[in-house]
């Protein structure tokens, strides 16, 4: 036992010293963090060019209301938005179009609108421009217009505009989830957008720390250092230290990300106001909290997870002489980790379906879905305990026929074997 601990200590401490740790656990939360802050924060961020935007407008009154609705100007004061009336009787339309395309082109305009008169019966207005892609200025110059040919309607109509905004006006649906002991909590999607990252986090664990226990088996397997190792330390005491030793190298990392994660969940809205005050109202965003419980899962099935898929990737390093050998193996390894988050949003929506149930019982399946499940709907206690036993029983099933496989394959060089000779060695190890 103290030699399977000796293993277990230099496959954590060697690794744990290396630039590669150190810069991984440092730049993968502010990677993470960037990837997901950032892009909300360009949202937010308004452009400080004016644009300059002809408007023919055959219906001779939308325009003016564009240009009422669509008065935001920018720290020098100009208007975000500078409408340009151009008049075009409706025989003139395609000359006006190559008129105004080619202020475009020439960067005289940034593009141009035709409202057409039948306007309130088709319901199409025509934007031209050199791009067309910013949805968000996109979508604002479509409200207004549509609130503009909306307002001509009613007044056409004889009613009163304002009682009819009272009437039509939008209901927005809040979503409450209660909790254990029936208490309510607001649920803006905070819980699927915690599902997605903590999923996401094993997932990664799985297949960066299994592969990182198989890589090392094809190392020392390929430079010949395991027969001397082999000598005086058996087989599986040293599988079982290499798969403890980057385990709790894995662990430790993810510790590092949880108390960054932790430390973000209580301080980043601060931080977010401090750095853009004016882009963003941060005061009204909350950060999703994750319960004590979830992170006790979130361990358990993150070692659990870890170890079945490292027994698994020991036995491949060890039938291979190297990487490339190795891919043909991986692959089918790997599905078992993707073919449960492909799921994951199915898994979301529809937690205690029969599918899902089937699903997180699996045993390969289970460290994603019955993880996902638990943070969305708690399953009933006597799932998660089958789903544990079948994920515990499945592991000692894998330490035996992986261990057996390990015994012998640590030892053959030259050829990769077949399927027949590696149920021979699973029969007679």
């Amino acid at each position: 036992m103290s030699k399977m601990w000796t293993v277990m200590r230099r496959e954590y401490l060697s690794r744990l010293k290396t630039k590669g740790f150190i810069i991984g656990t440092i730049l993968t939360p502010v990677l993470l963090i960037a990837m997901t802050v950032l892009p909300s924060l360009l949202l937010f961020l308004k452009s400080d060019k004016s644009s300059r935007i002809a408007v023919i407008d055959q219906t001779g009154v939308i325009v003016d209301s564009l240009m009422l609705n669509l008065n935001e100007k920018n720290d020098a004061g100009q208007r975000l938005y500078h409408f340009i009336k151009h008049d075009a009787r409706p025989e003139e339309i395609e000359t006006a179009k190559k008129f105004l395309s080619e202020k475009v082109d020439r960067s005289e305009l940034d593009g141009y609108i035709i409202i057409p008169a039948a306007i309130d019966e088709n319901g199409n207005a025509d934007y031209y421009g050199k791009s067309v892609t910013n949805f968000r200025a996109n979508s604002r110059i479509r409200g207004a217009i549509s609130r503009a040919v909306t307002e001509r309607r009613i007044q056409e109509s004889g009613l009163n505009s304002e009682q009819v905004r009272q009437l039509v006006r939008r209901v927005e649906l809040r979503t409450f989830r209660i909790a254990e002991g029936g208490r309510e909590e607001e649920d803006a999607g905070h819980t699927q957008m915690l599902v997605w990252v903590l999923v996401m986090f094993i997932y990664l664990a799985l297949i960066v720390y299994g592969q990182m226990v198989m890589r090392s088996v094809i190392e020392e397997k390929s430079s010949r250092v395991i027969e001397s190792v082999i000598s005086s330390i058996k087989p599986f005491q040293l599988m079982a230290g290499k798969i403890l030793g980057i385990g709790a190298l894995g662990l430790t990392q993810y510790s590092l990300w949880a108390l960054v994660m932790g430390l973000l969940s209580l301080y980043g809205v601060k931080v977010a106001n401090v750095f853009a005050p004016k882009t963003m109202n941060a005061s009204n965003i909350t950060l999703p909290a994750v319960a004590p419980e979830a992170l006790i899962f979130f361990i358990v099935f993150f070692v659990l997870g870890c170890f079945l898929f490292s027994v698994i990737y020991a036995g491949v390093g060890a039938m291979v002489n190297s990487d490339q050998e190795a891919q043909q193996f991986v692959f089918p390894v790997m599905m078992l980790v993707i073919i449960p988050l492909m799921s994951i949003w199915y898994i979301i929506g529809n937690p205690n379906s029969q599918m899902s149930v089937i699903l997180s019982l699996v045993p390969f399946f289970a460290p994603i879905i019955m993880f996902a499940r638990i943070l969305v709907q708690t399953p009933p206690a006597w799932q998660i305990a089958l789903c544990l036993a079948l994920m515990i029983a499945t592991i000692v099933a894998m330490i035996w026929i992986v261990g057996r496989i390990y015994r012998v394959g640590v030892l053959m060089y030259g050829k990769r074997p077949t399927l027949p000779e590696i149920i021979k060695w699973i029969k007679y190890a």
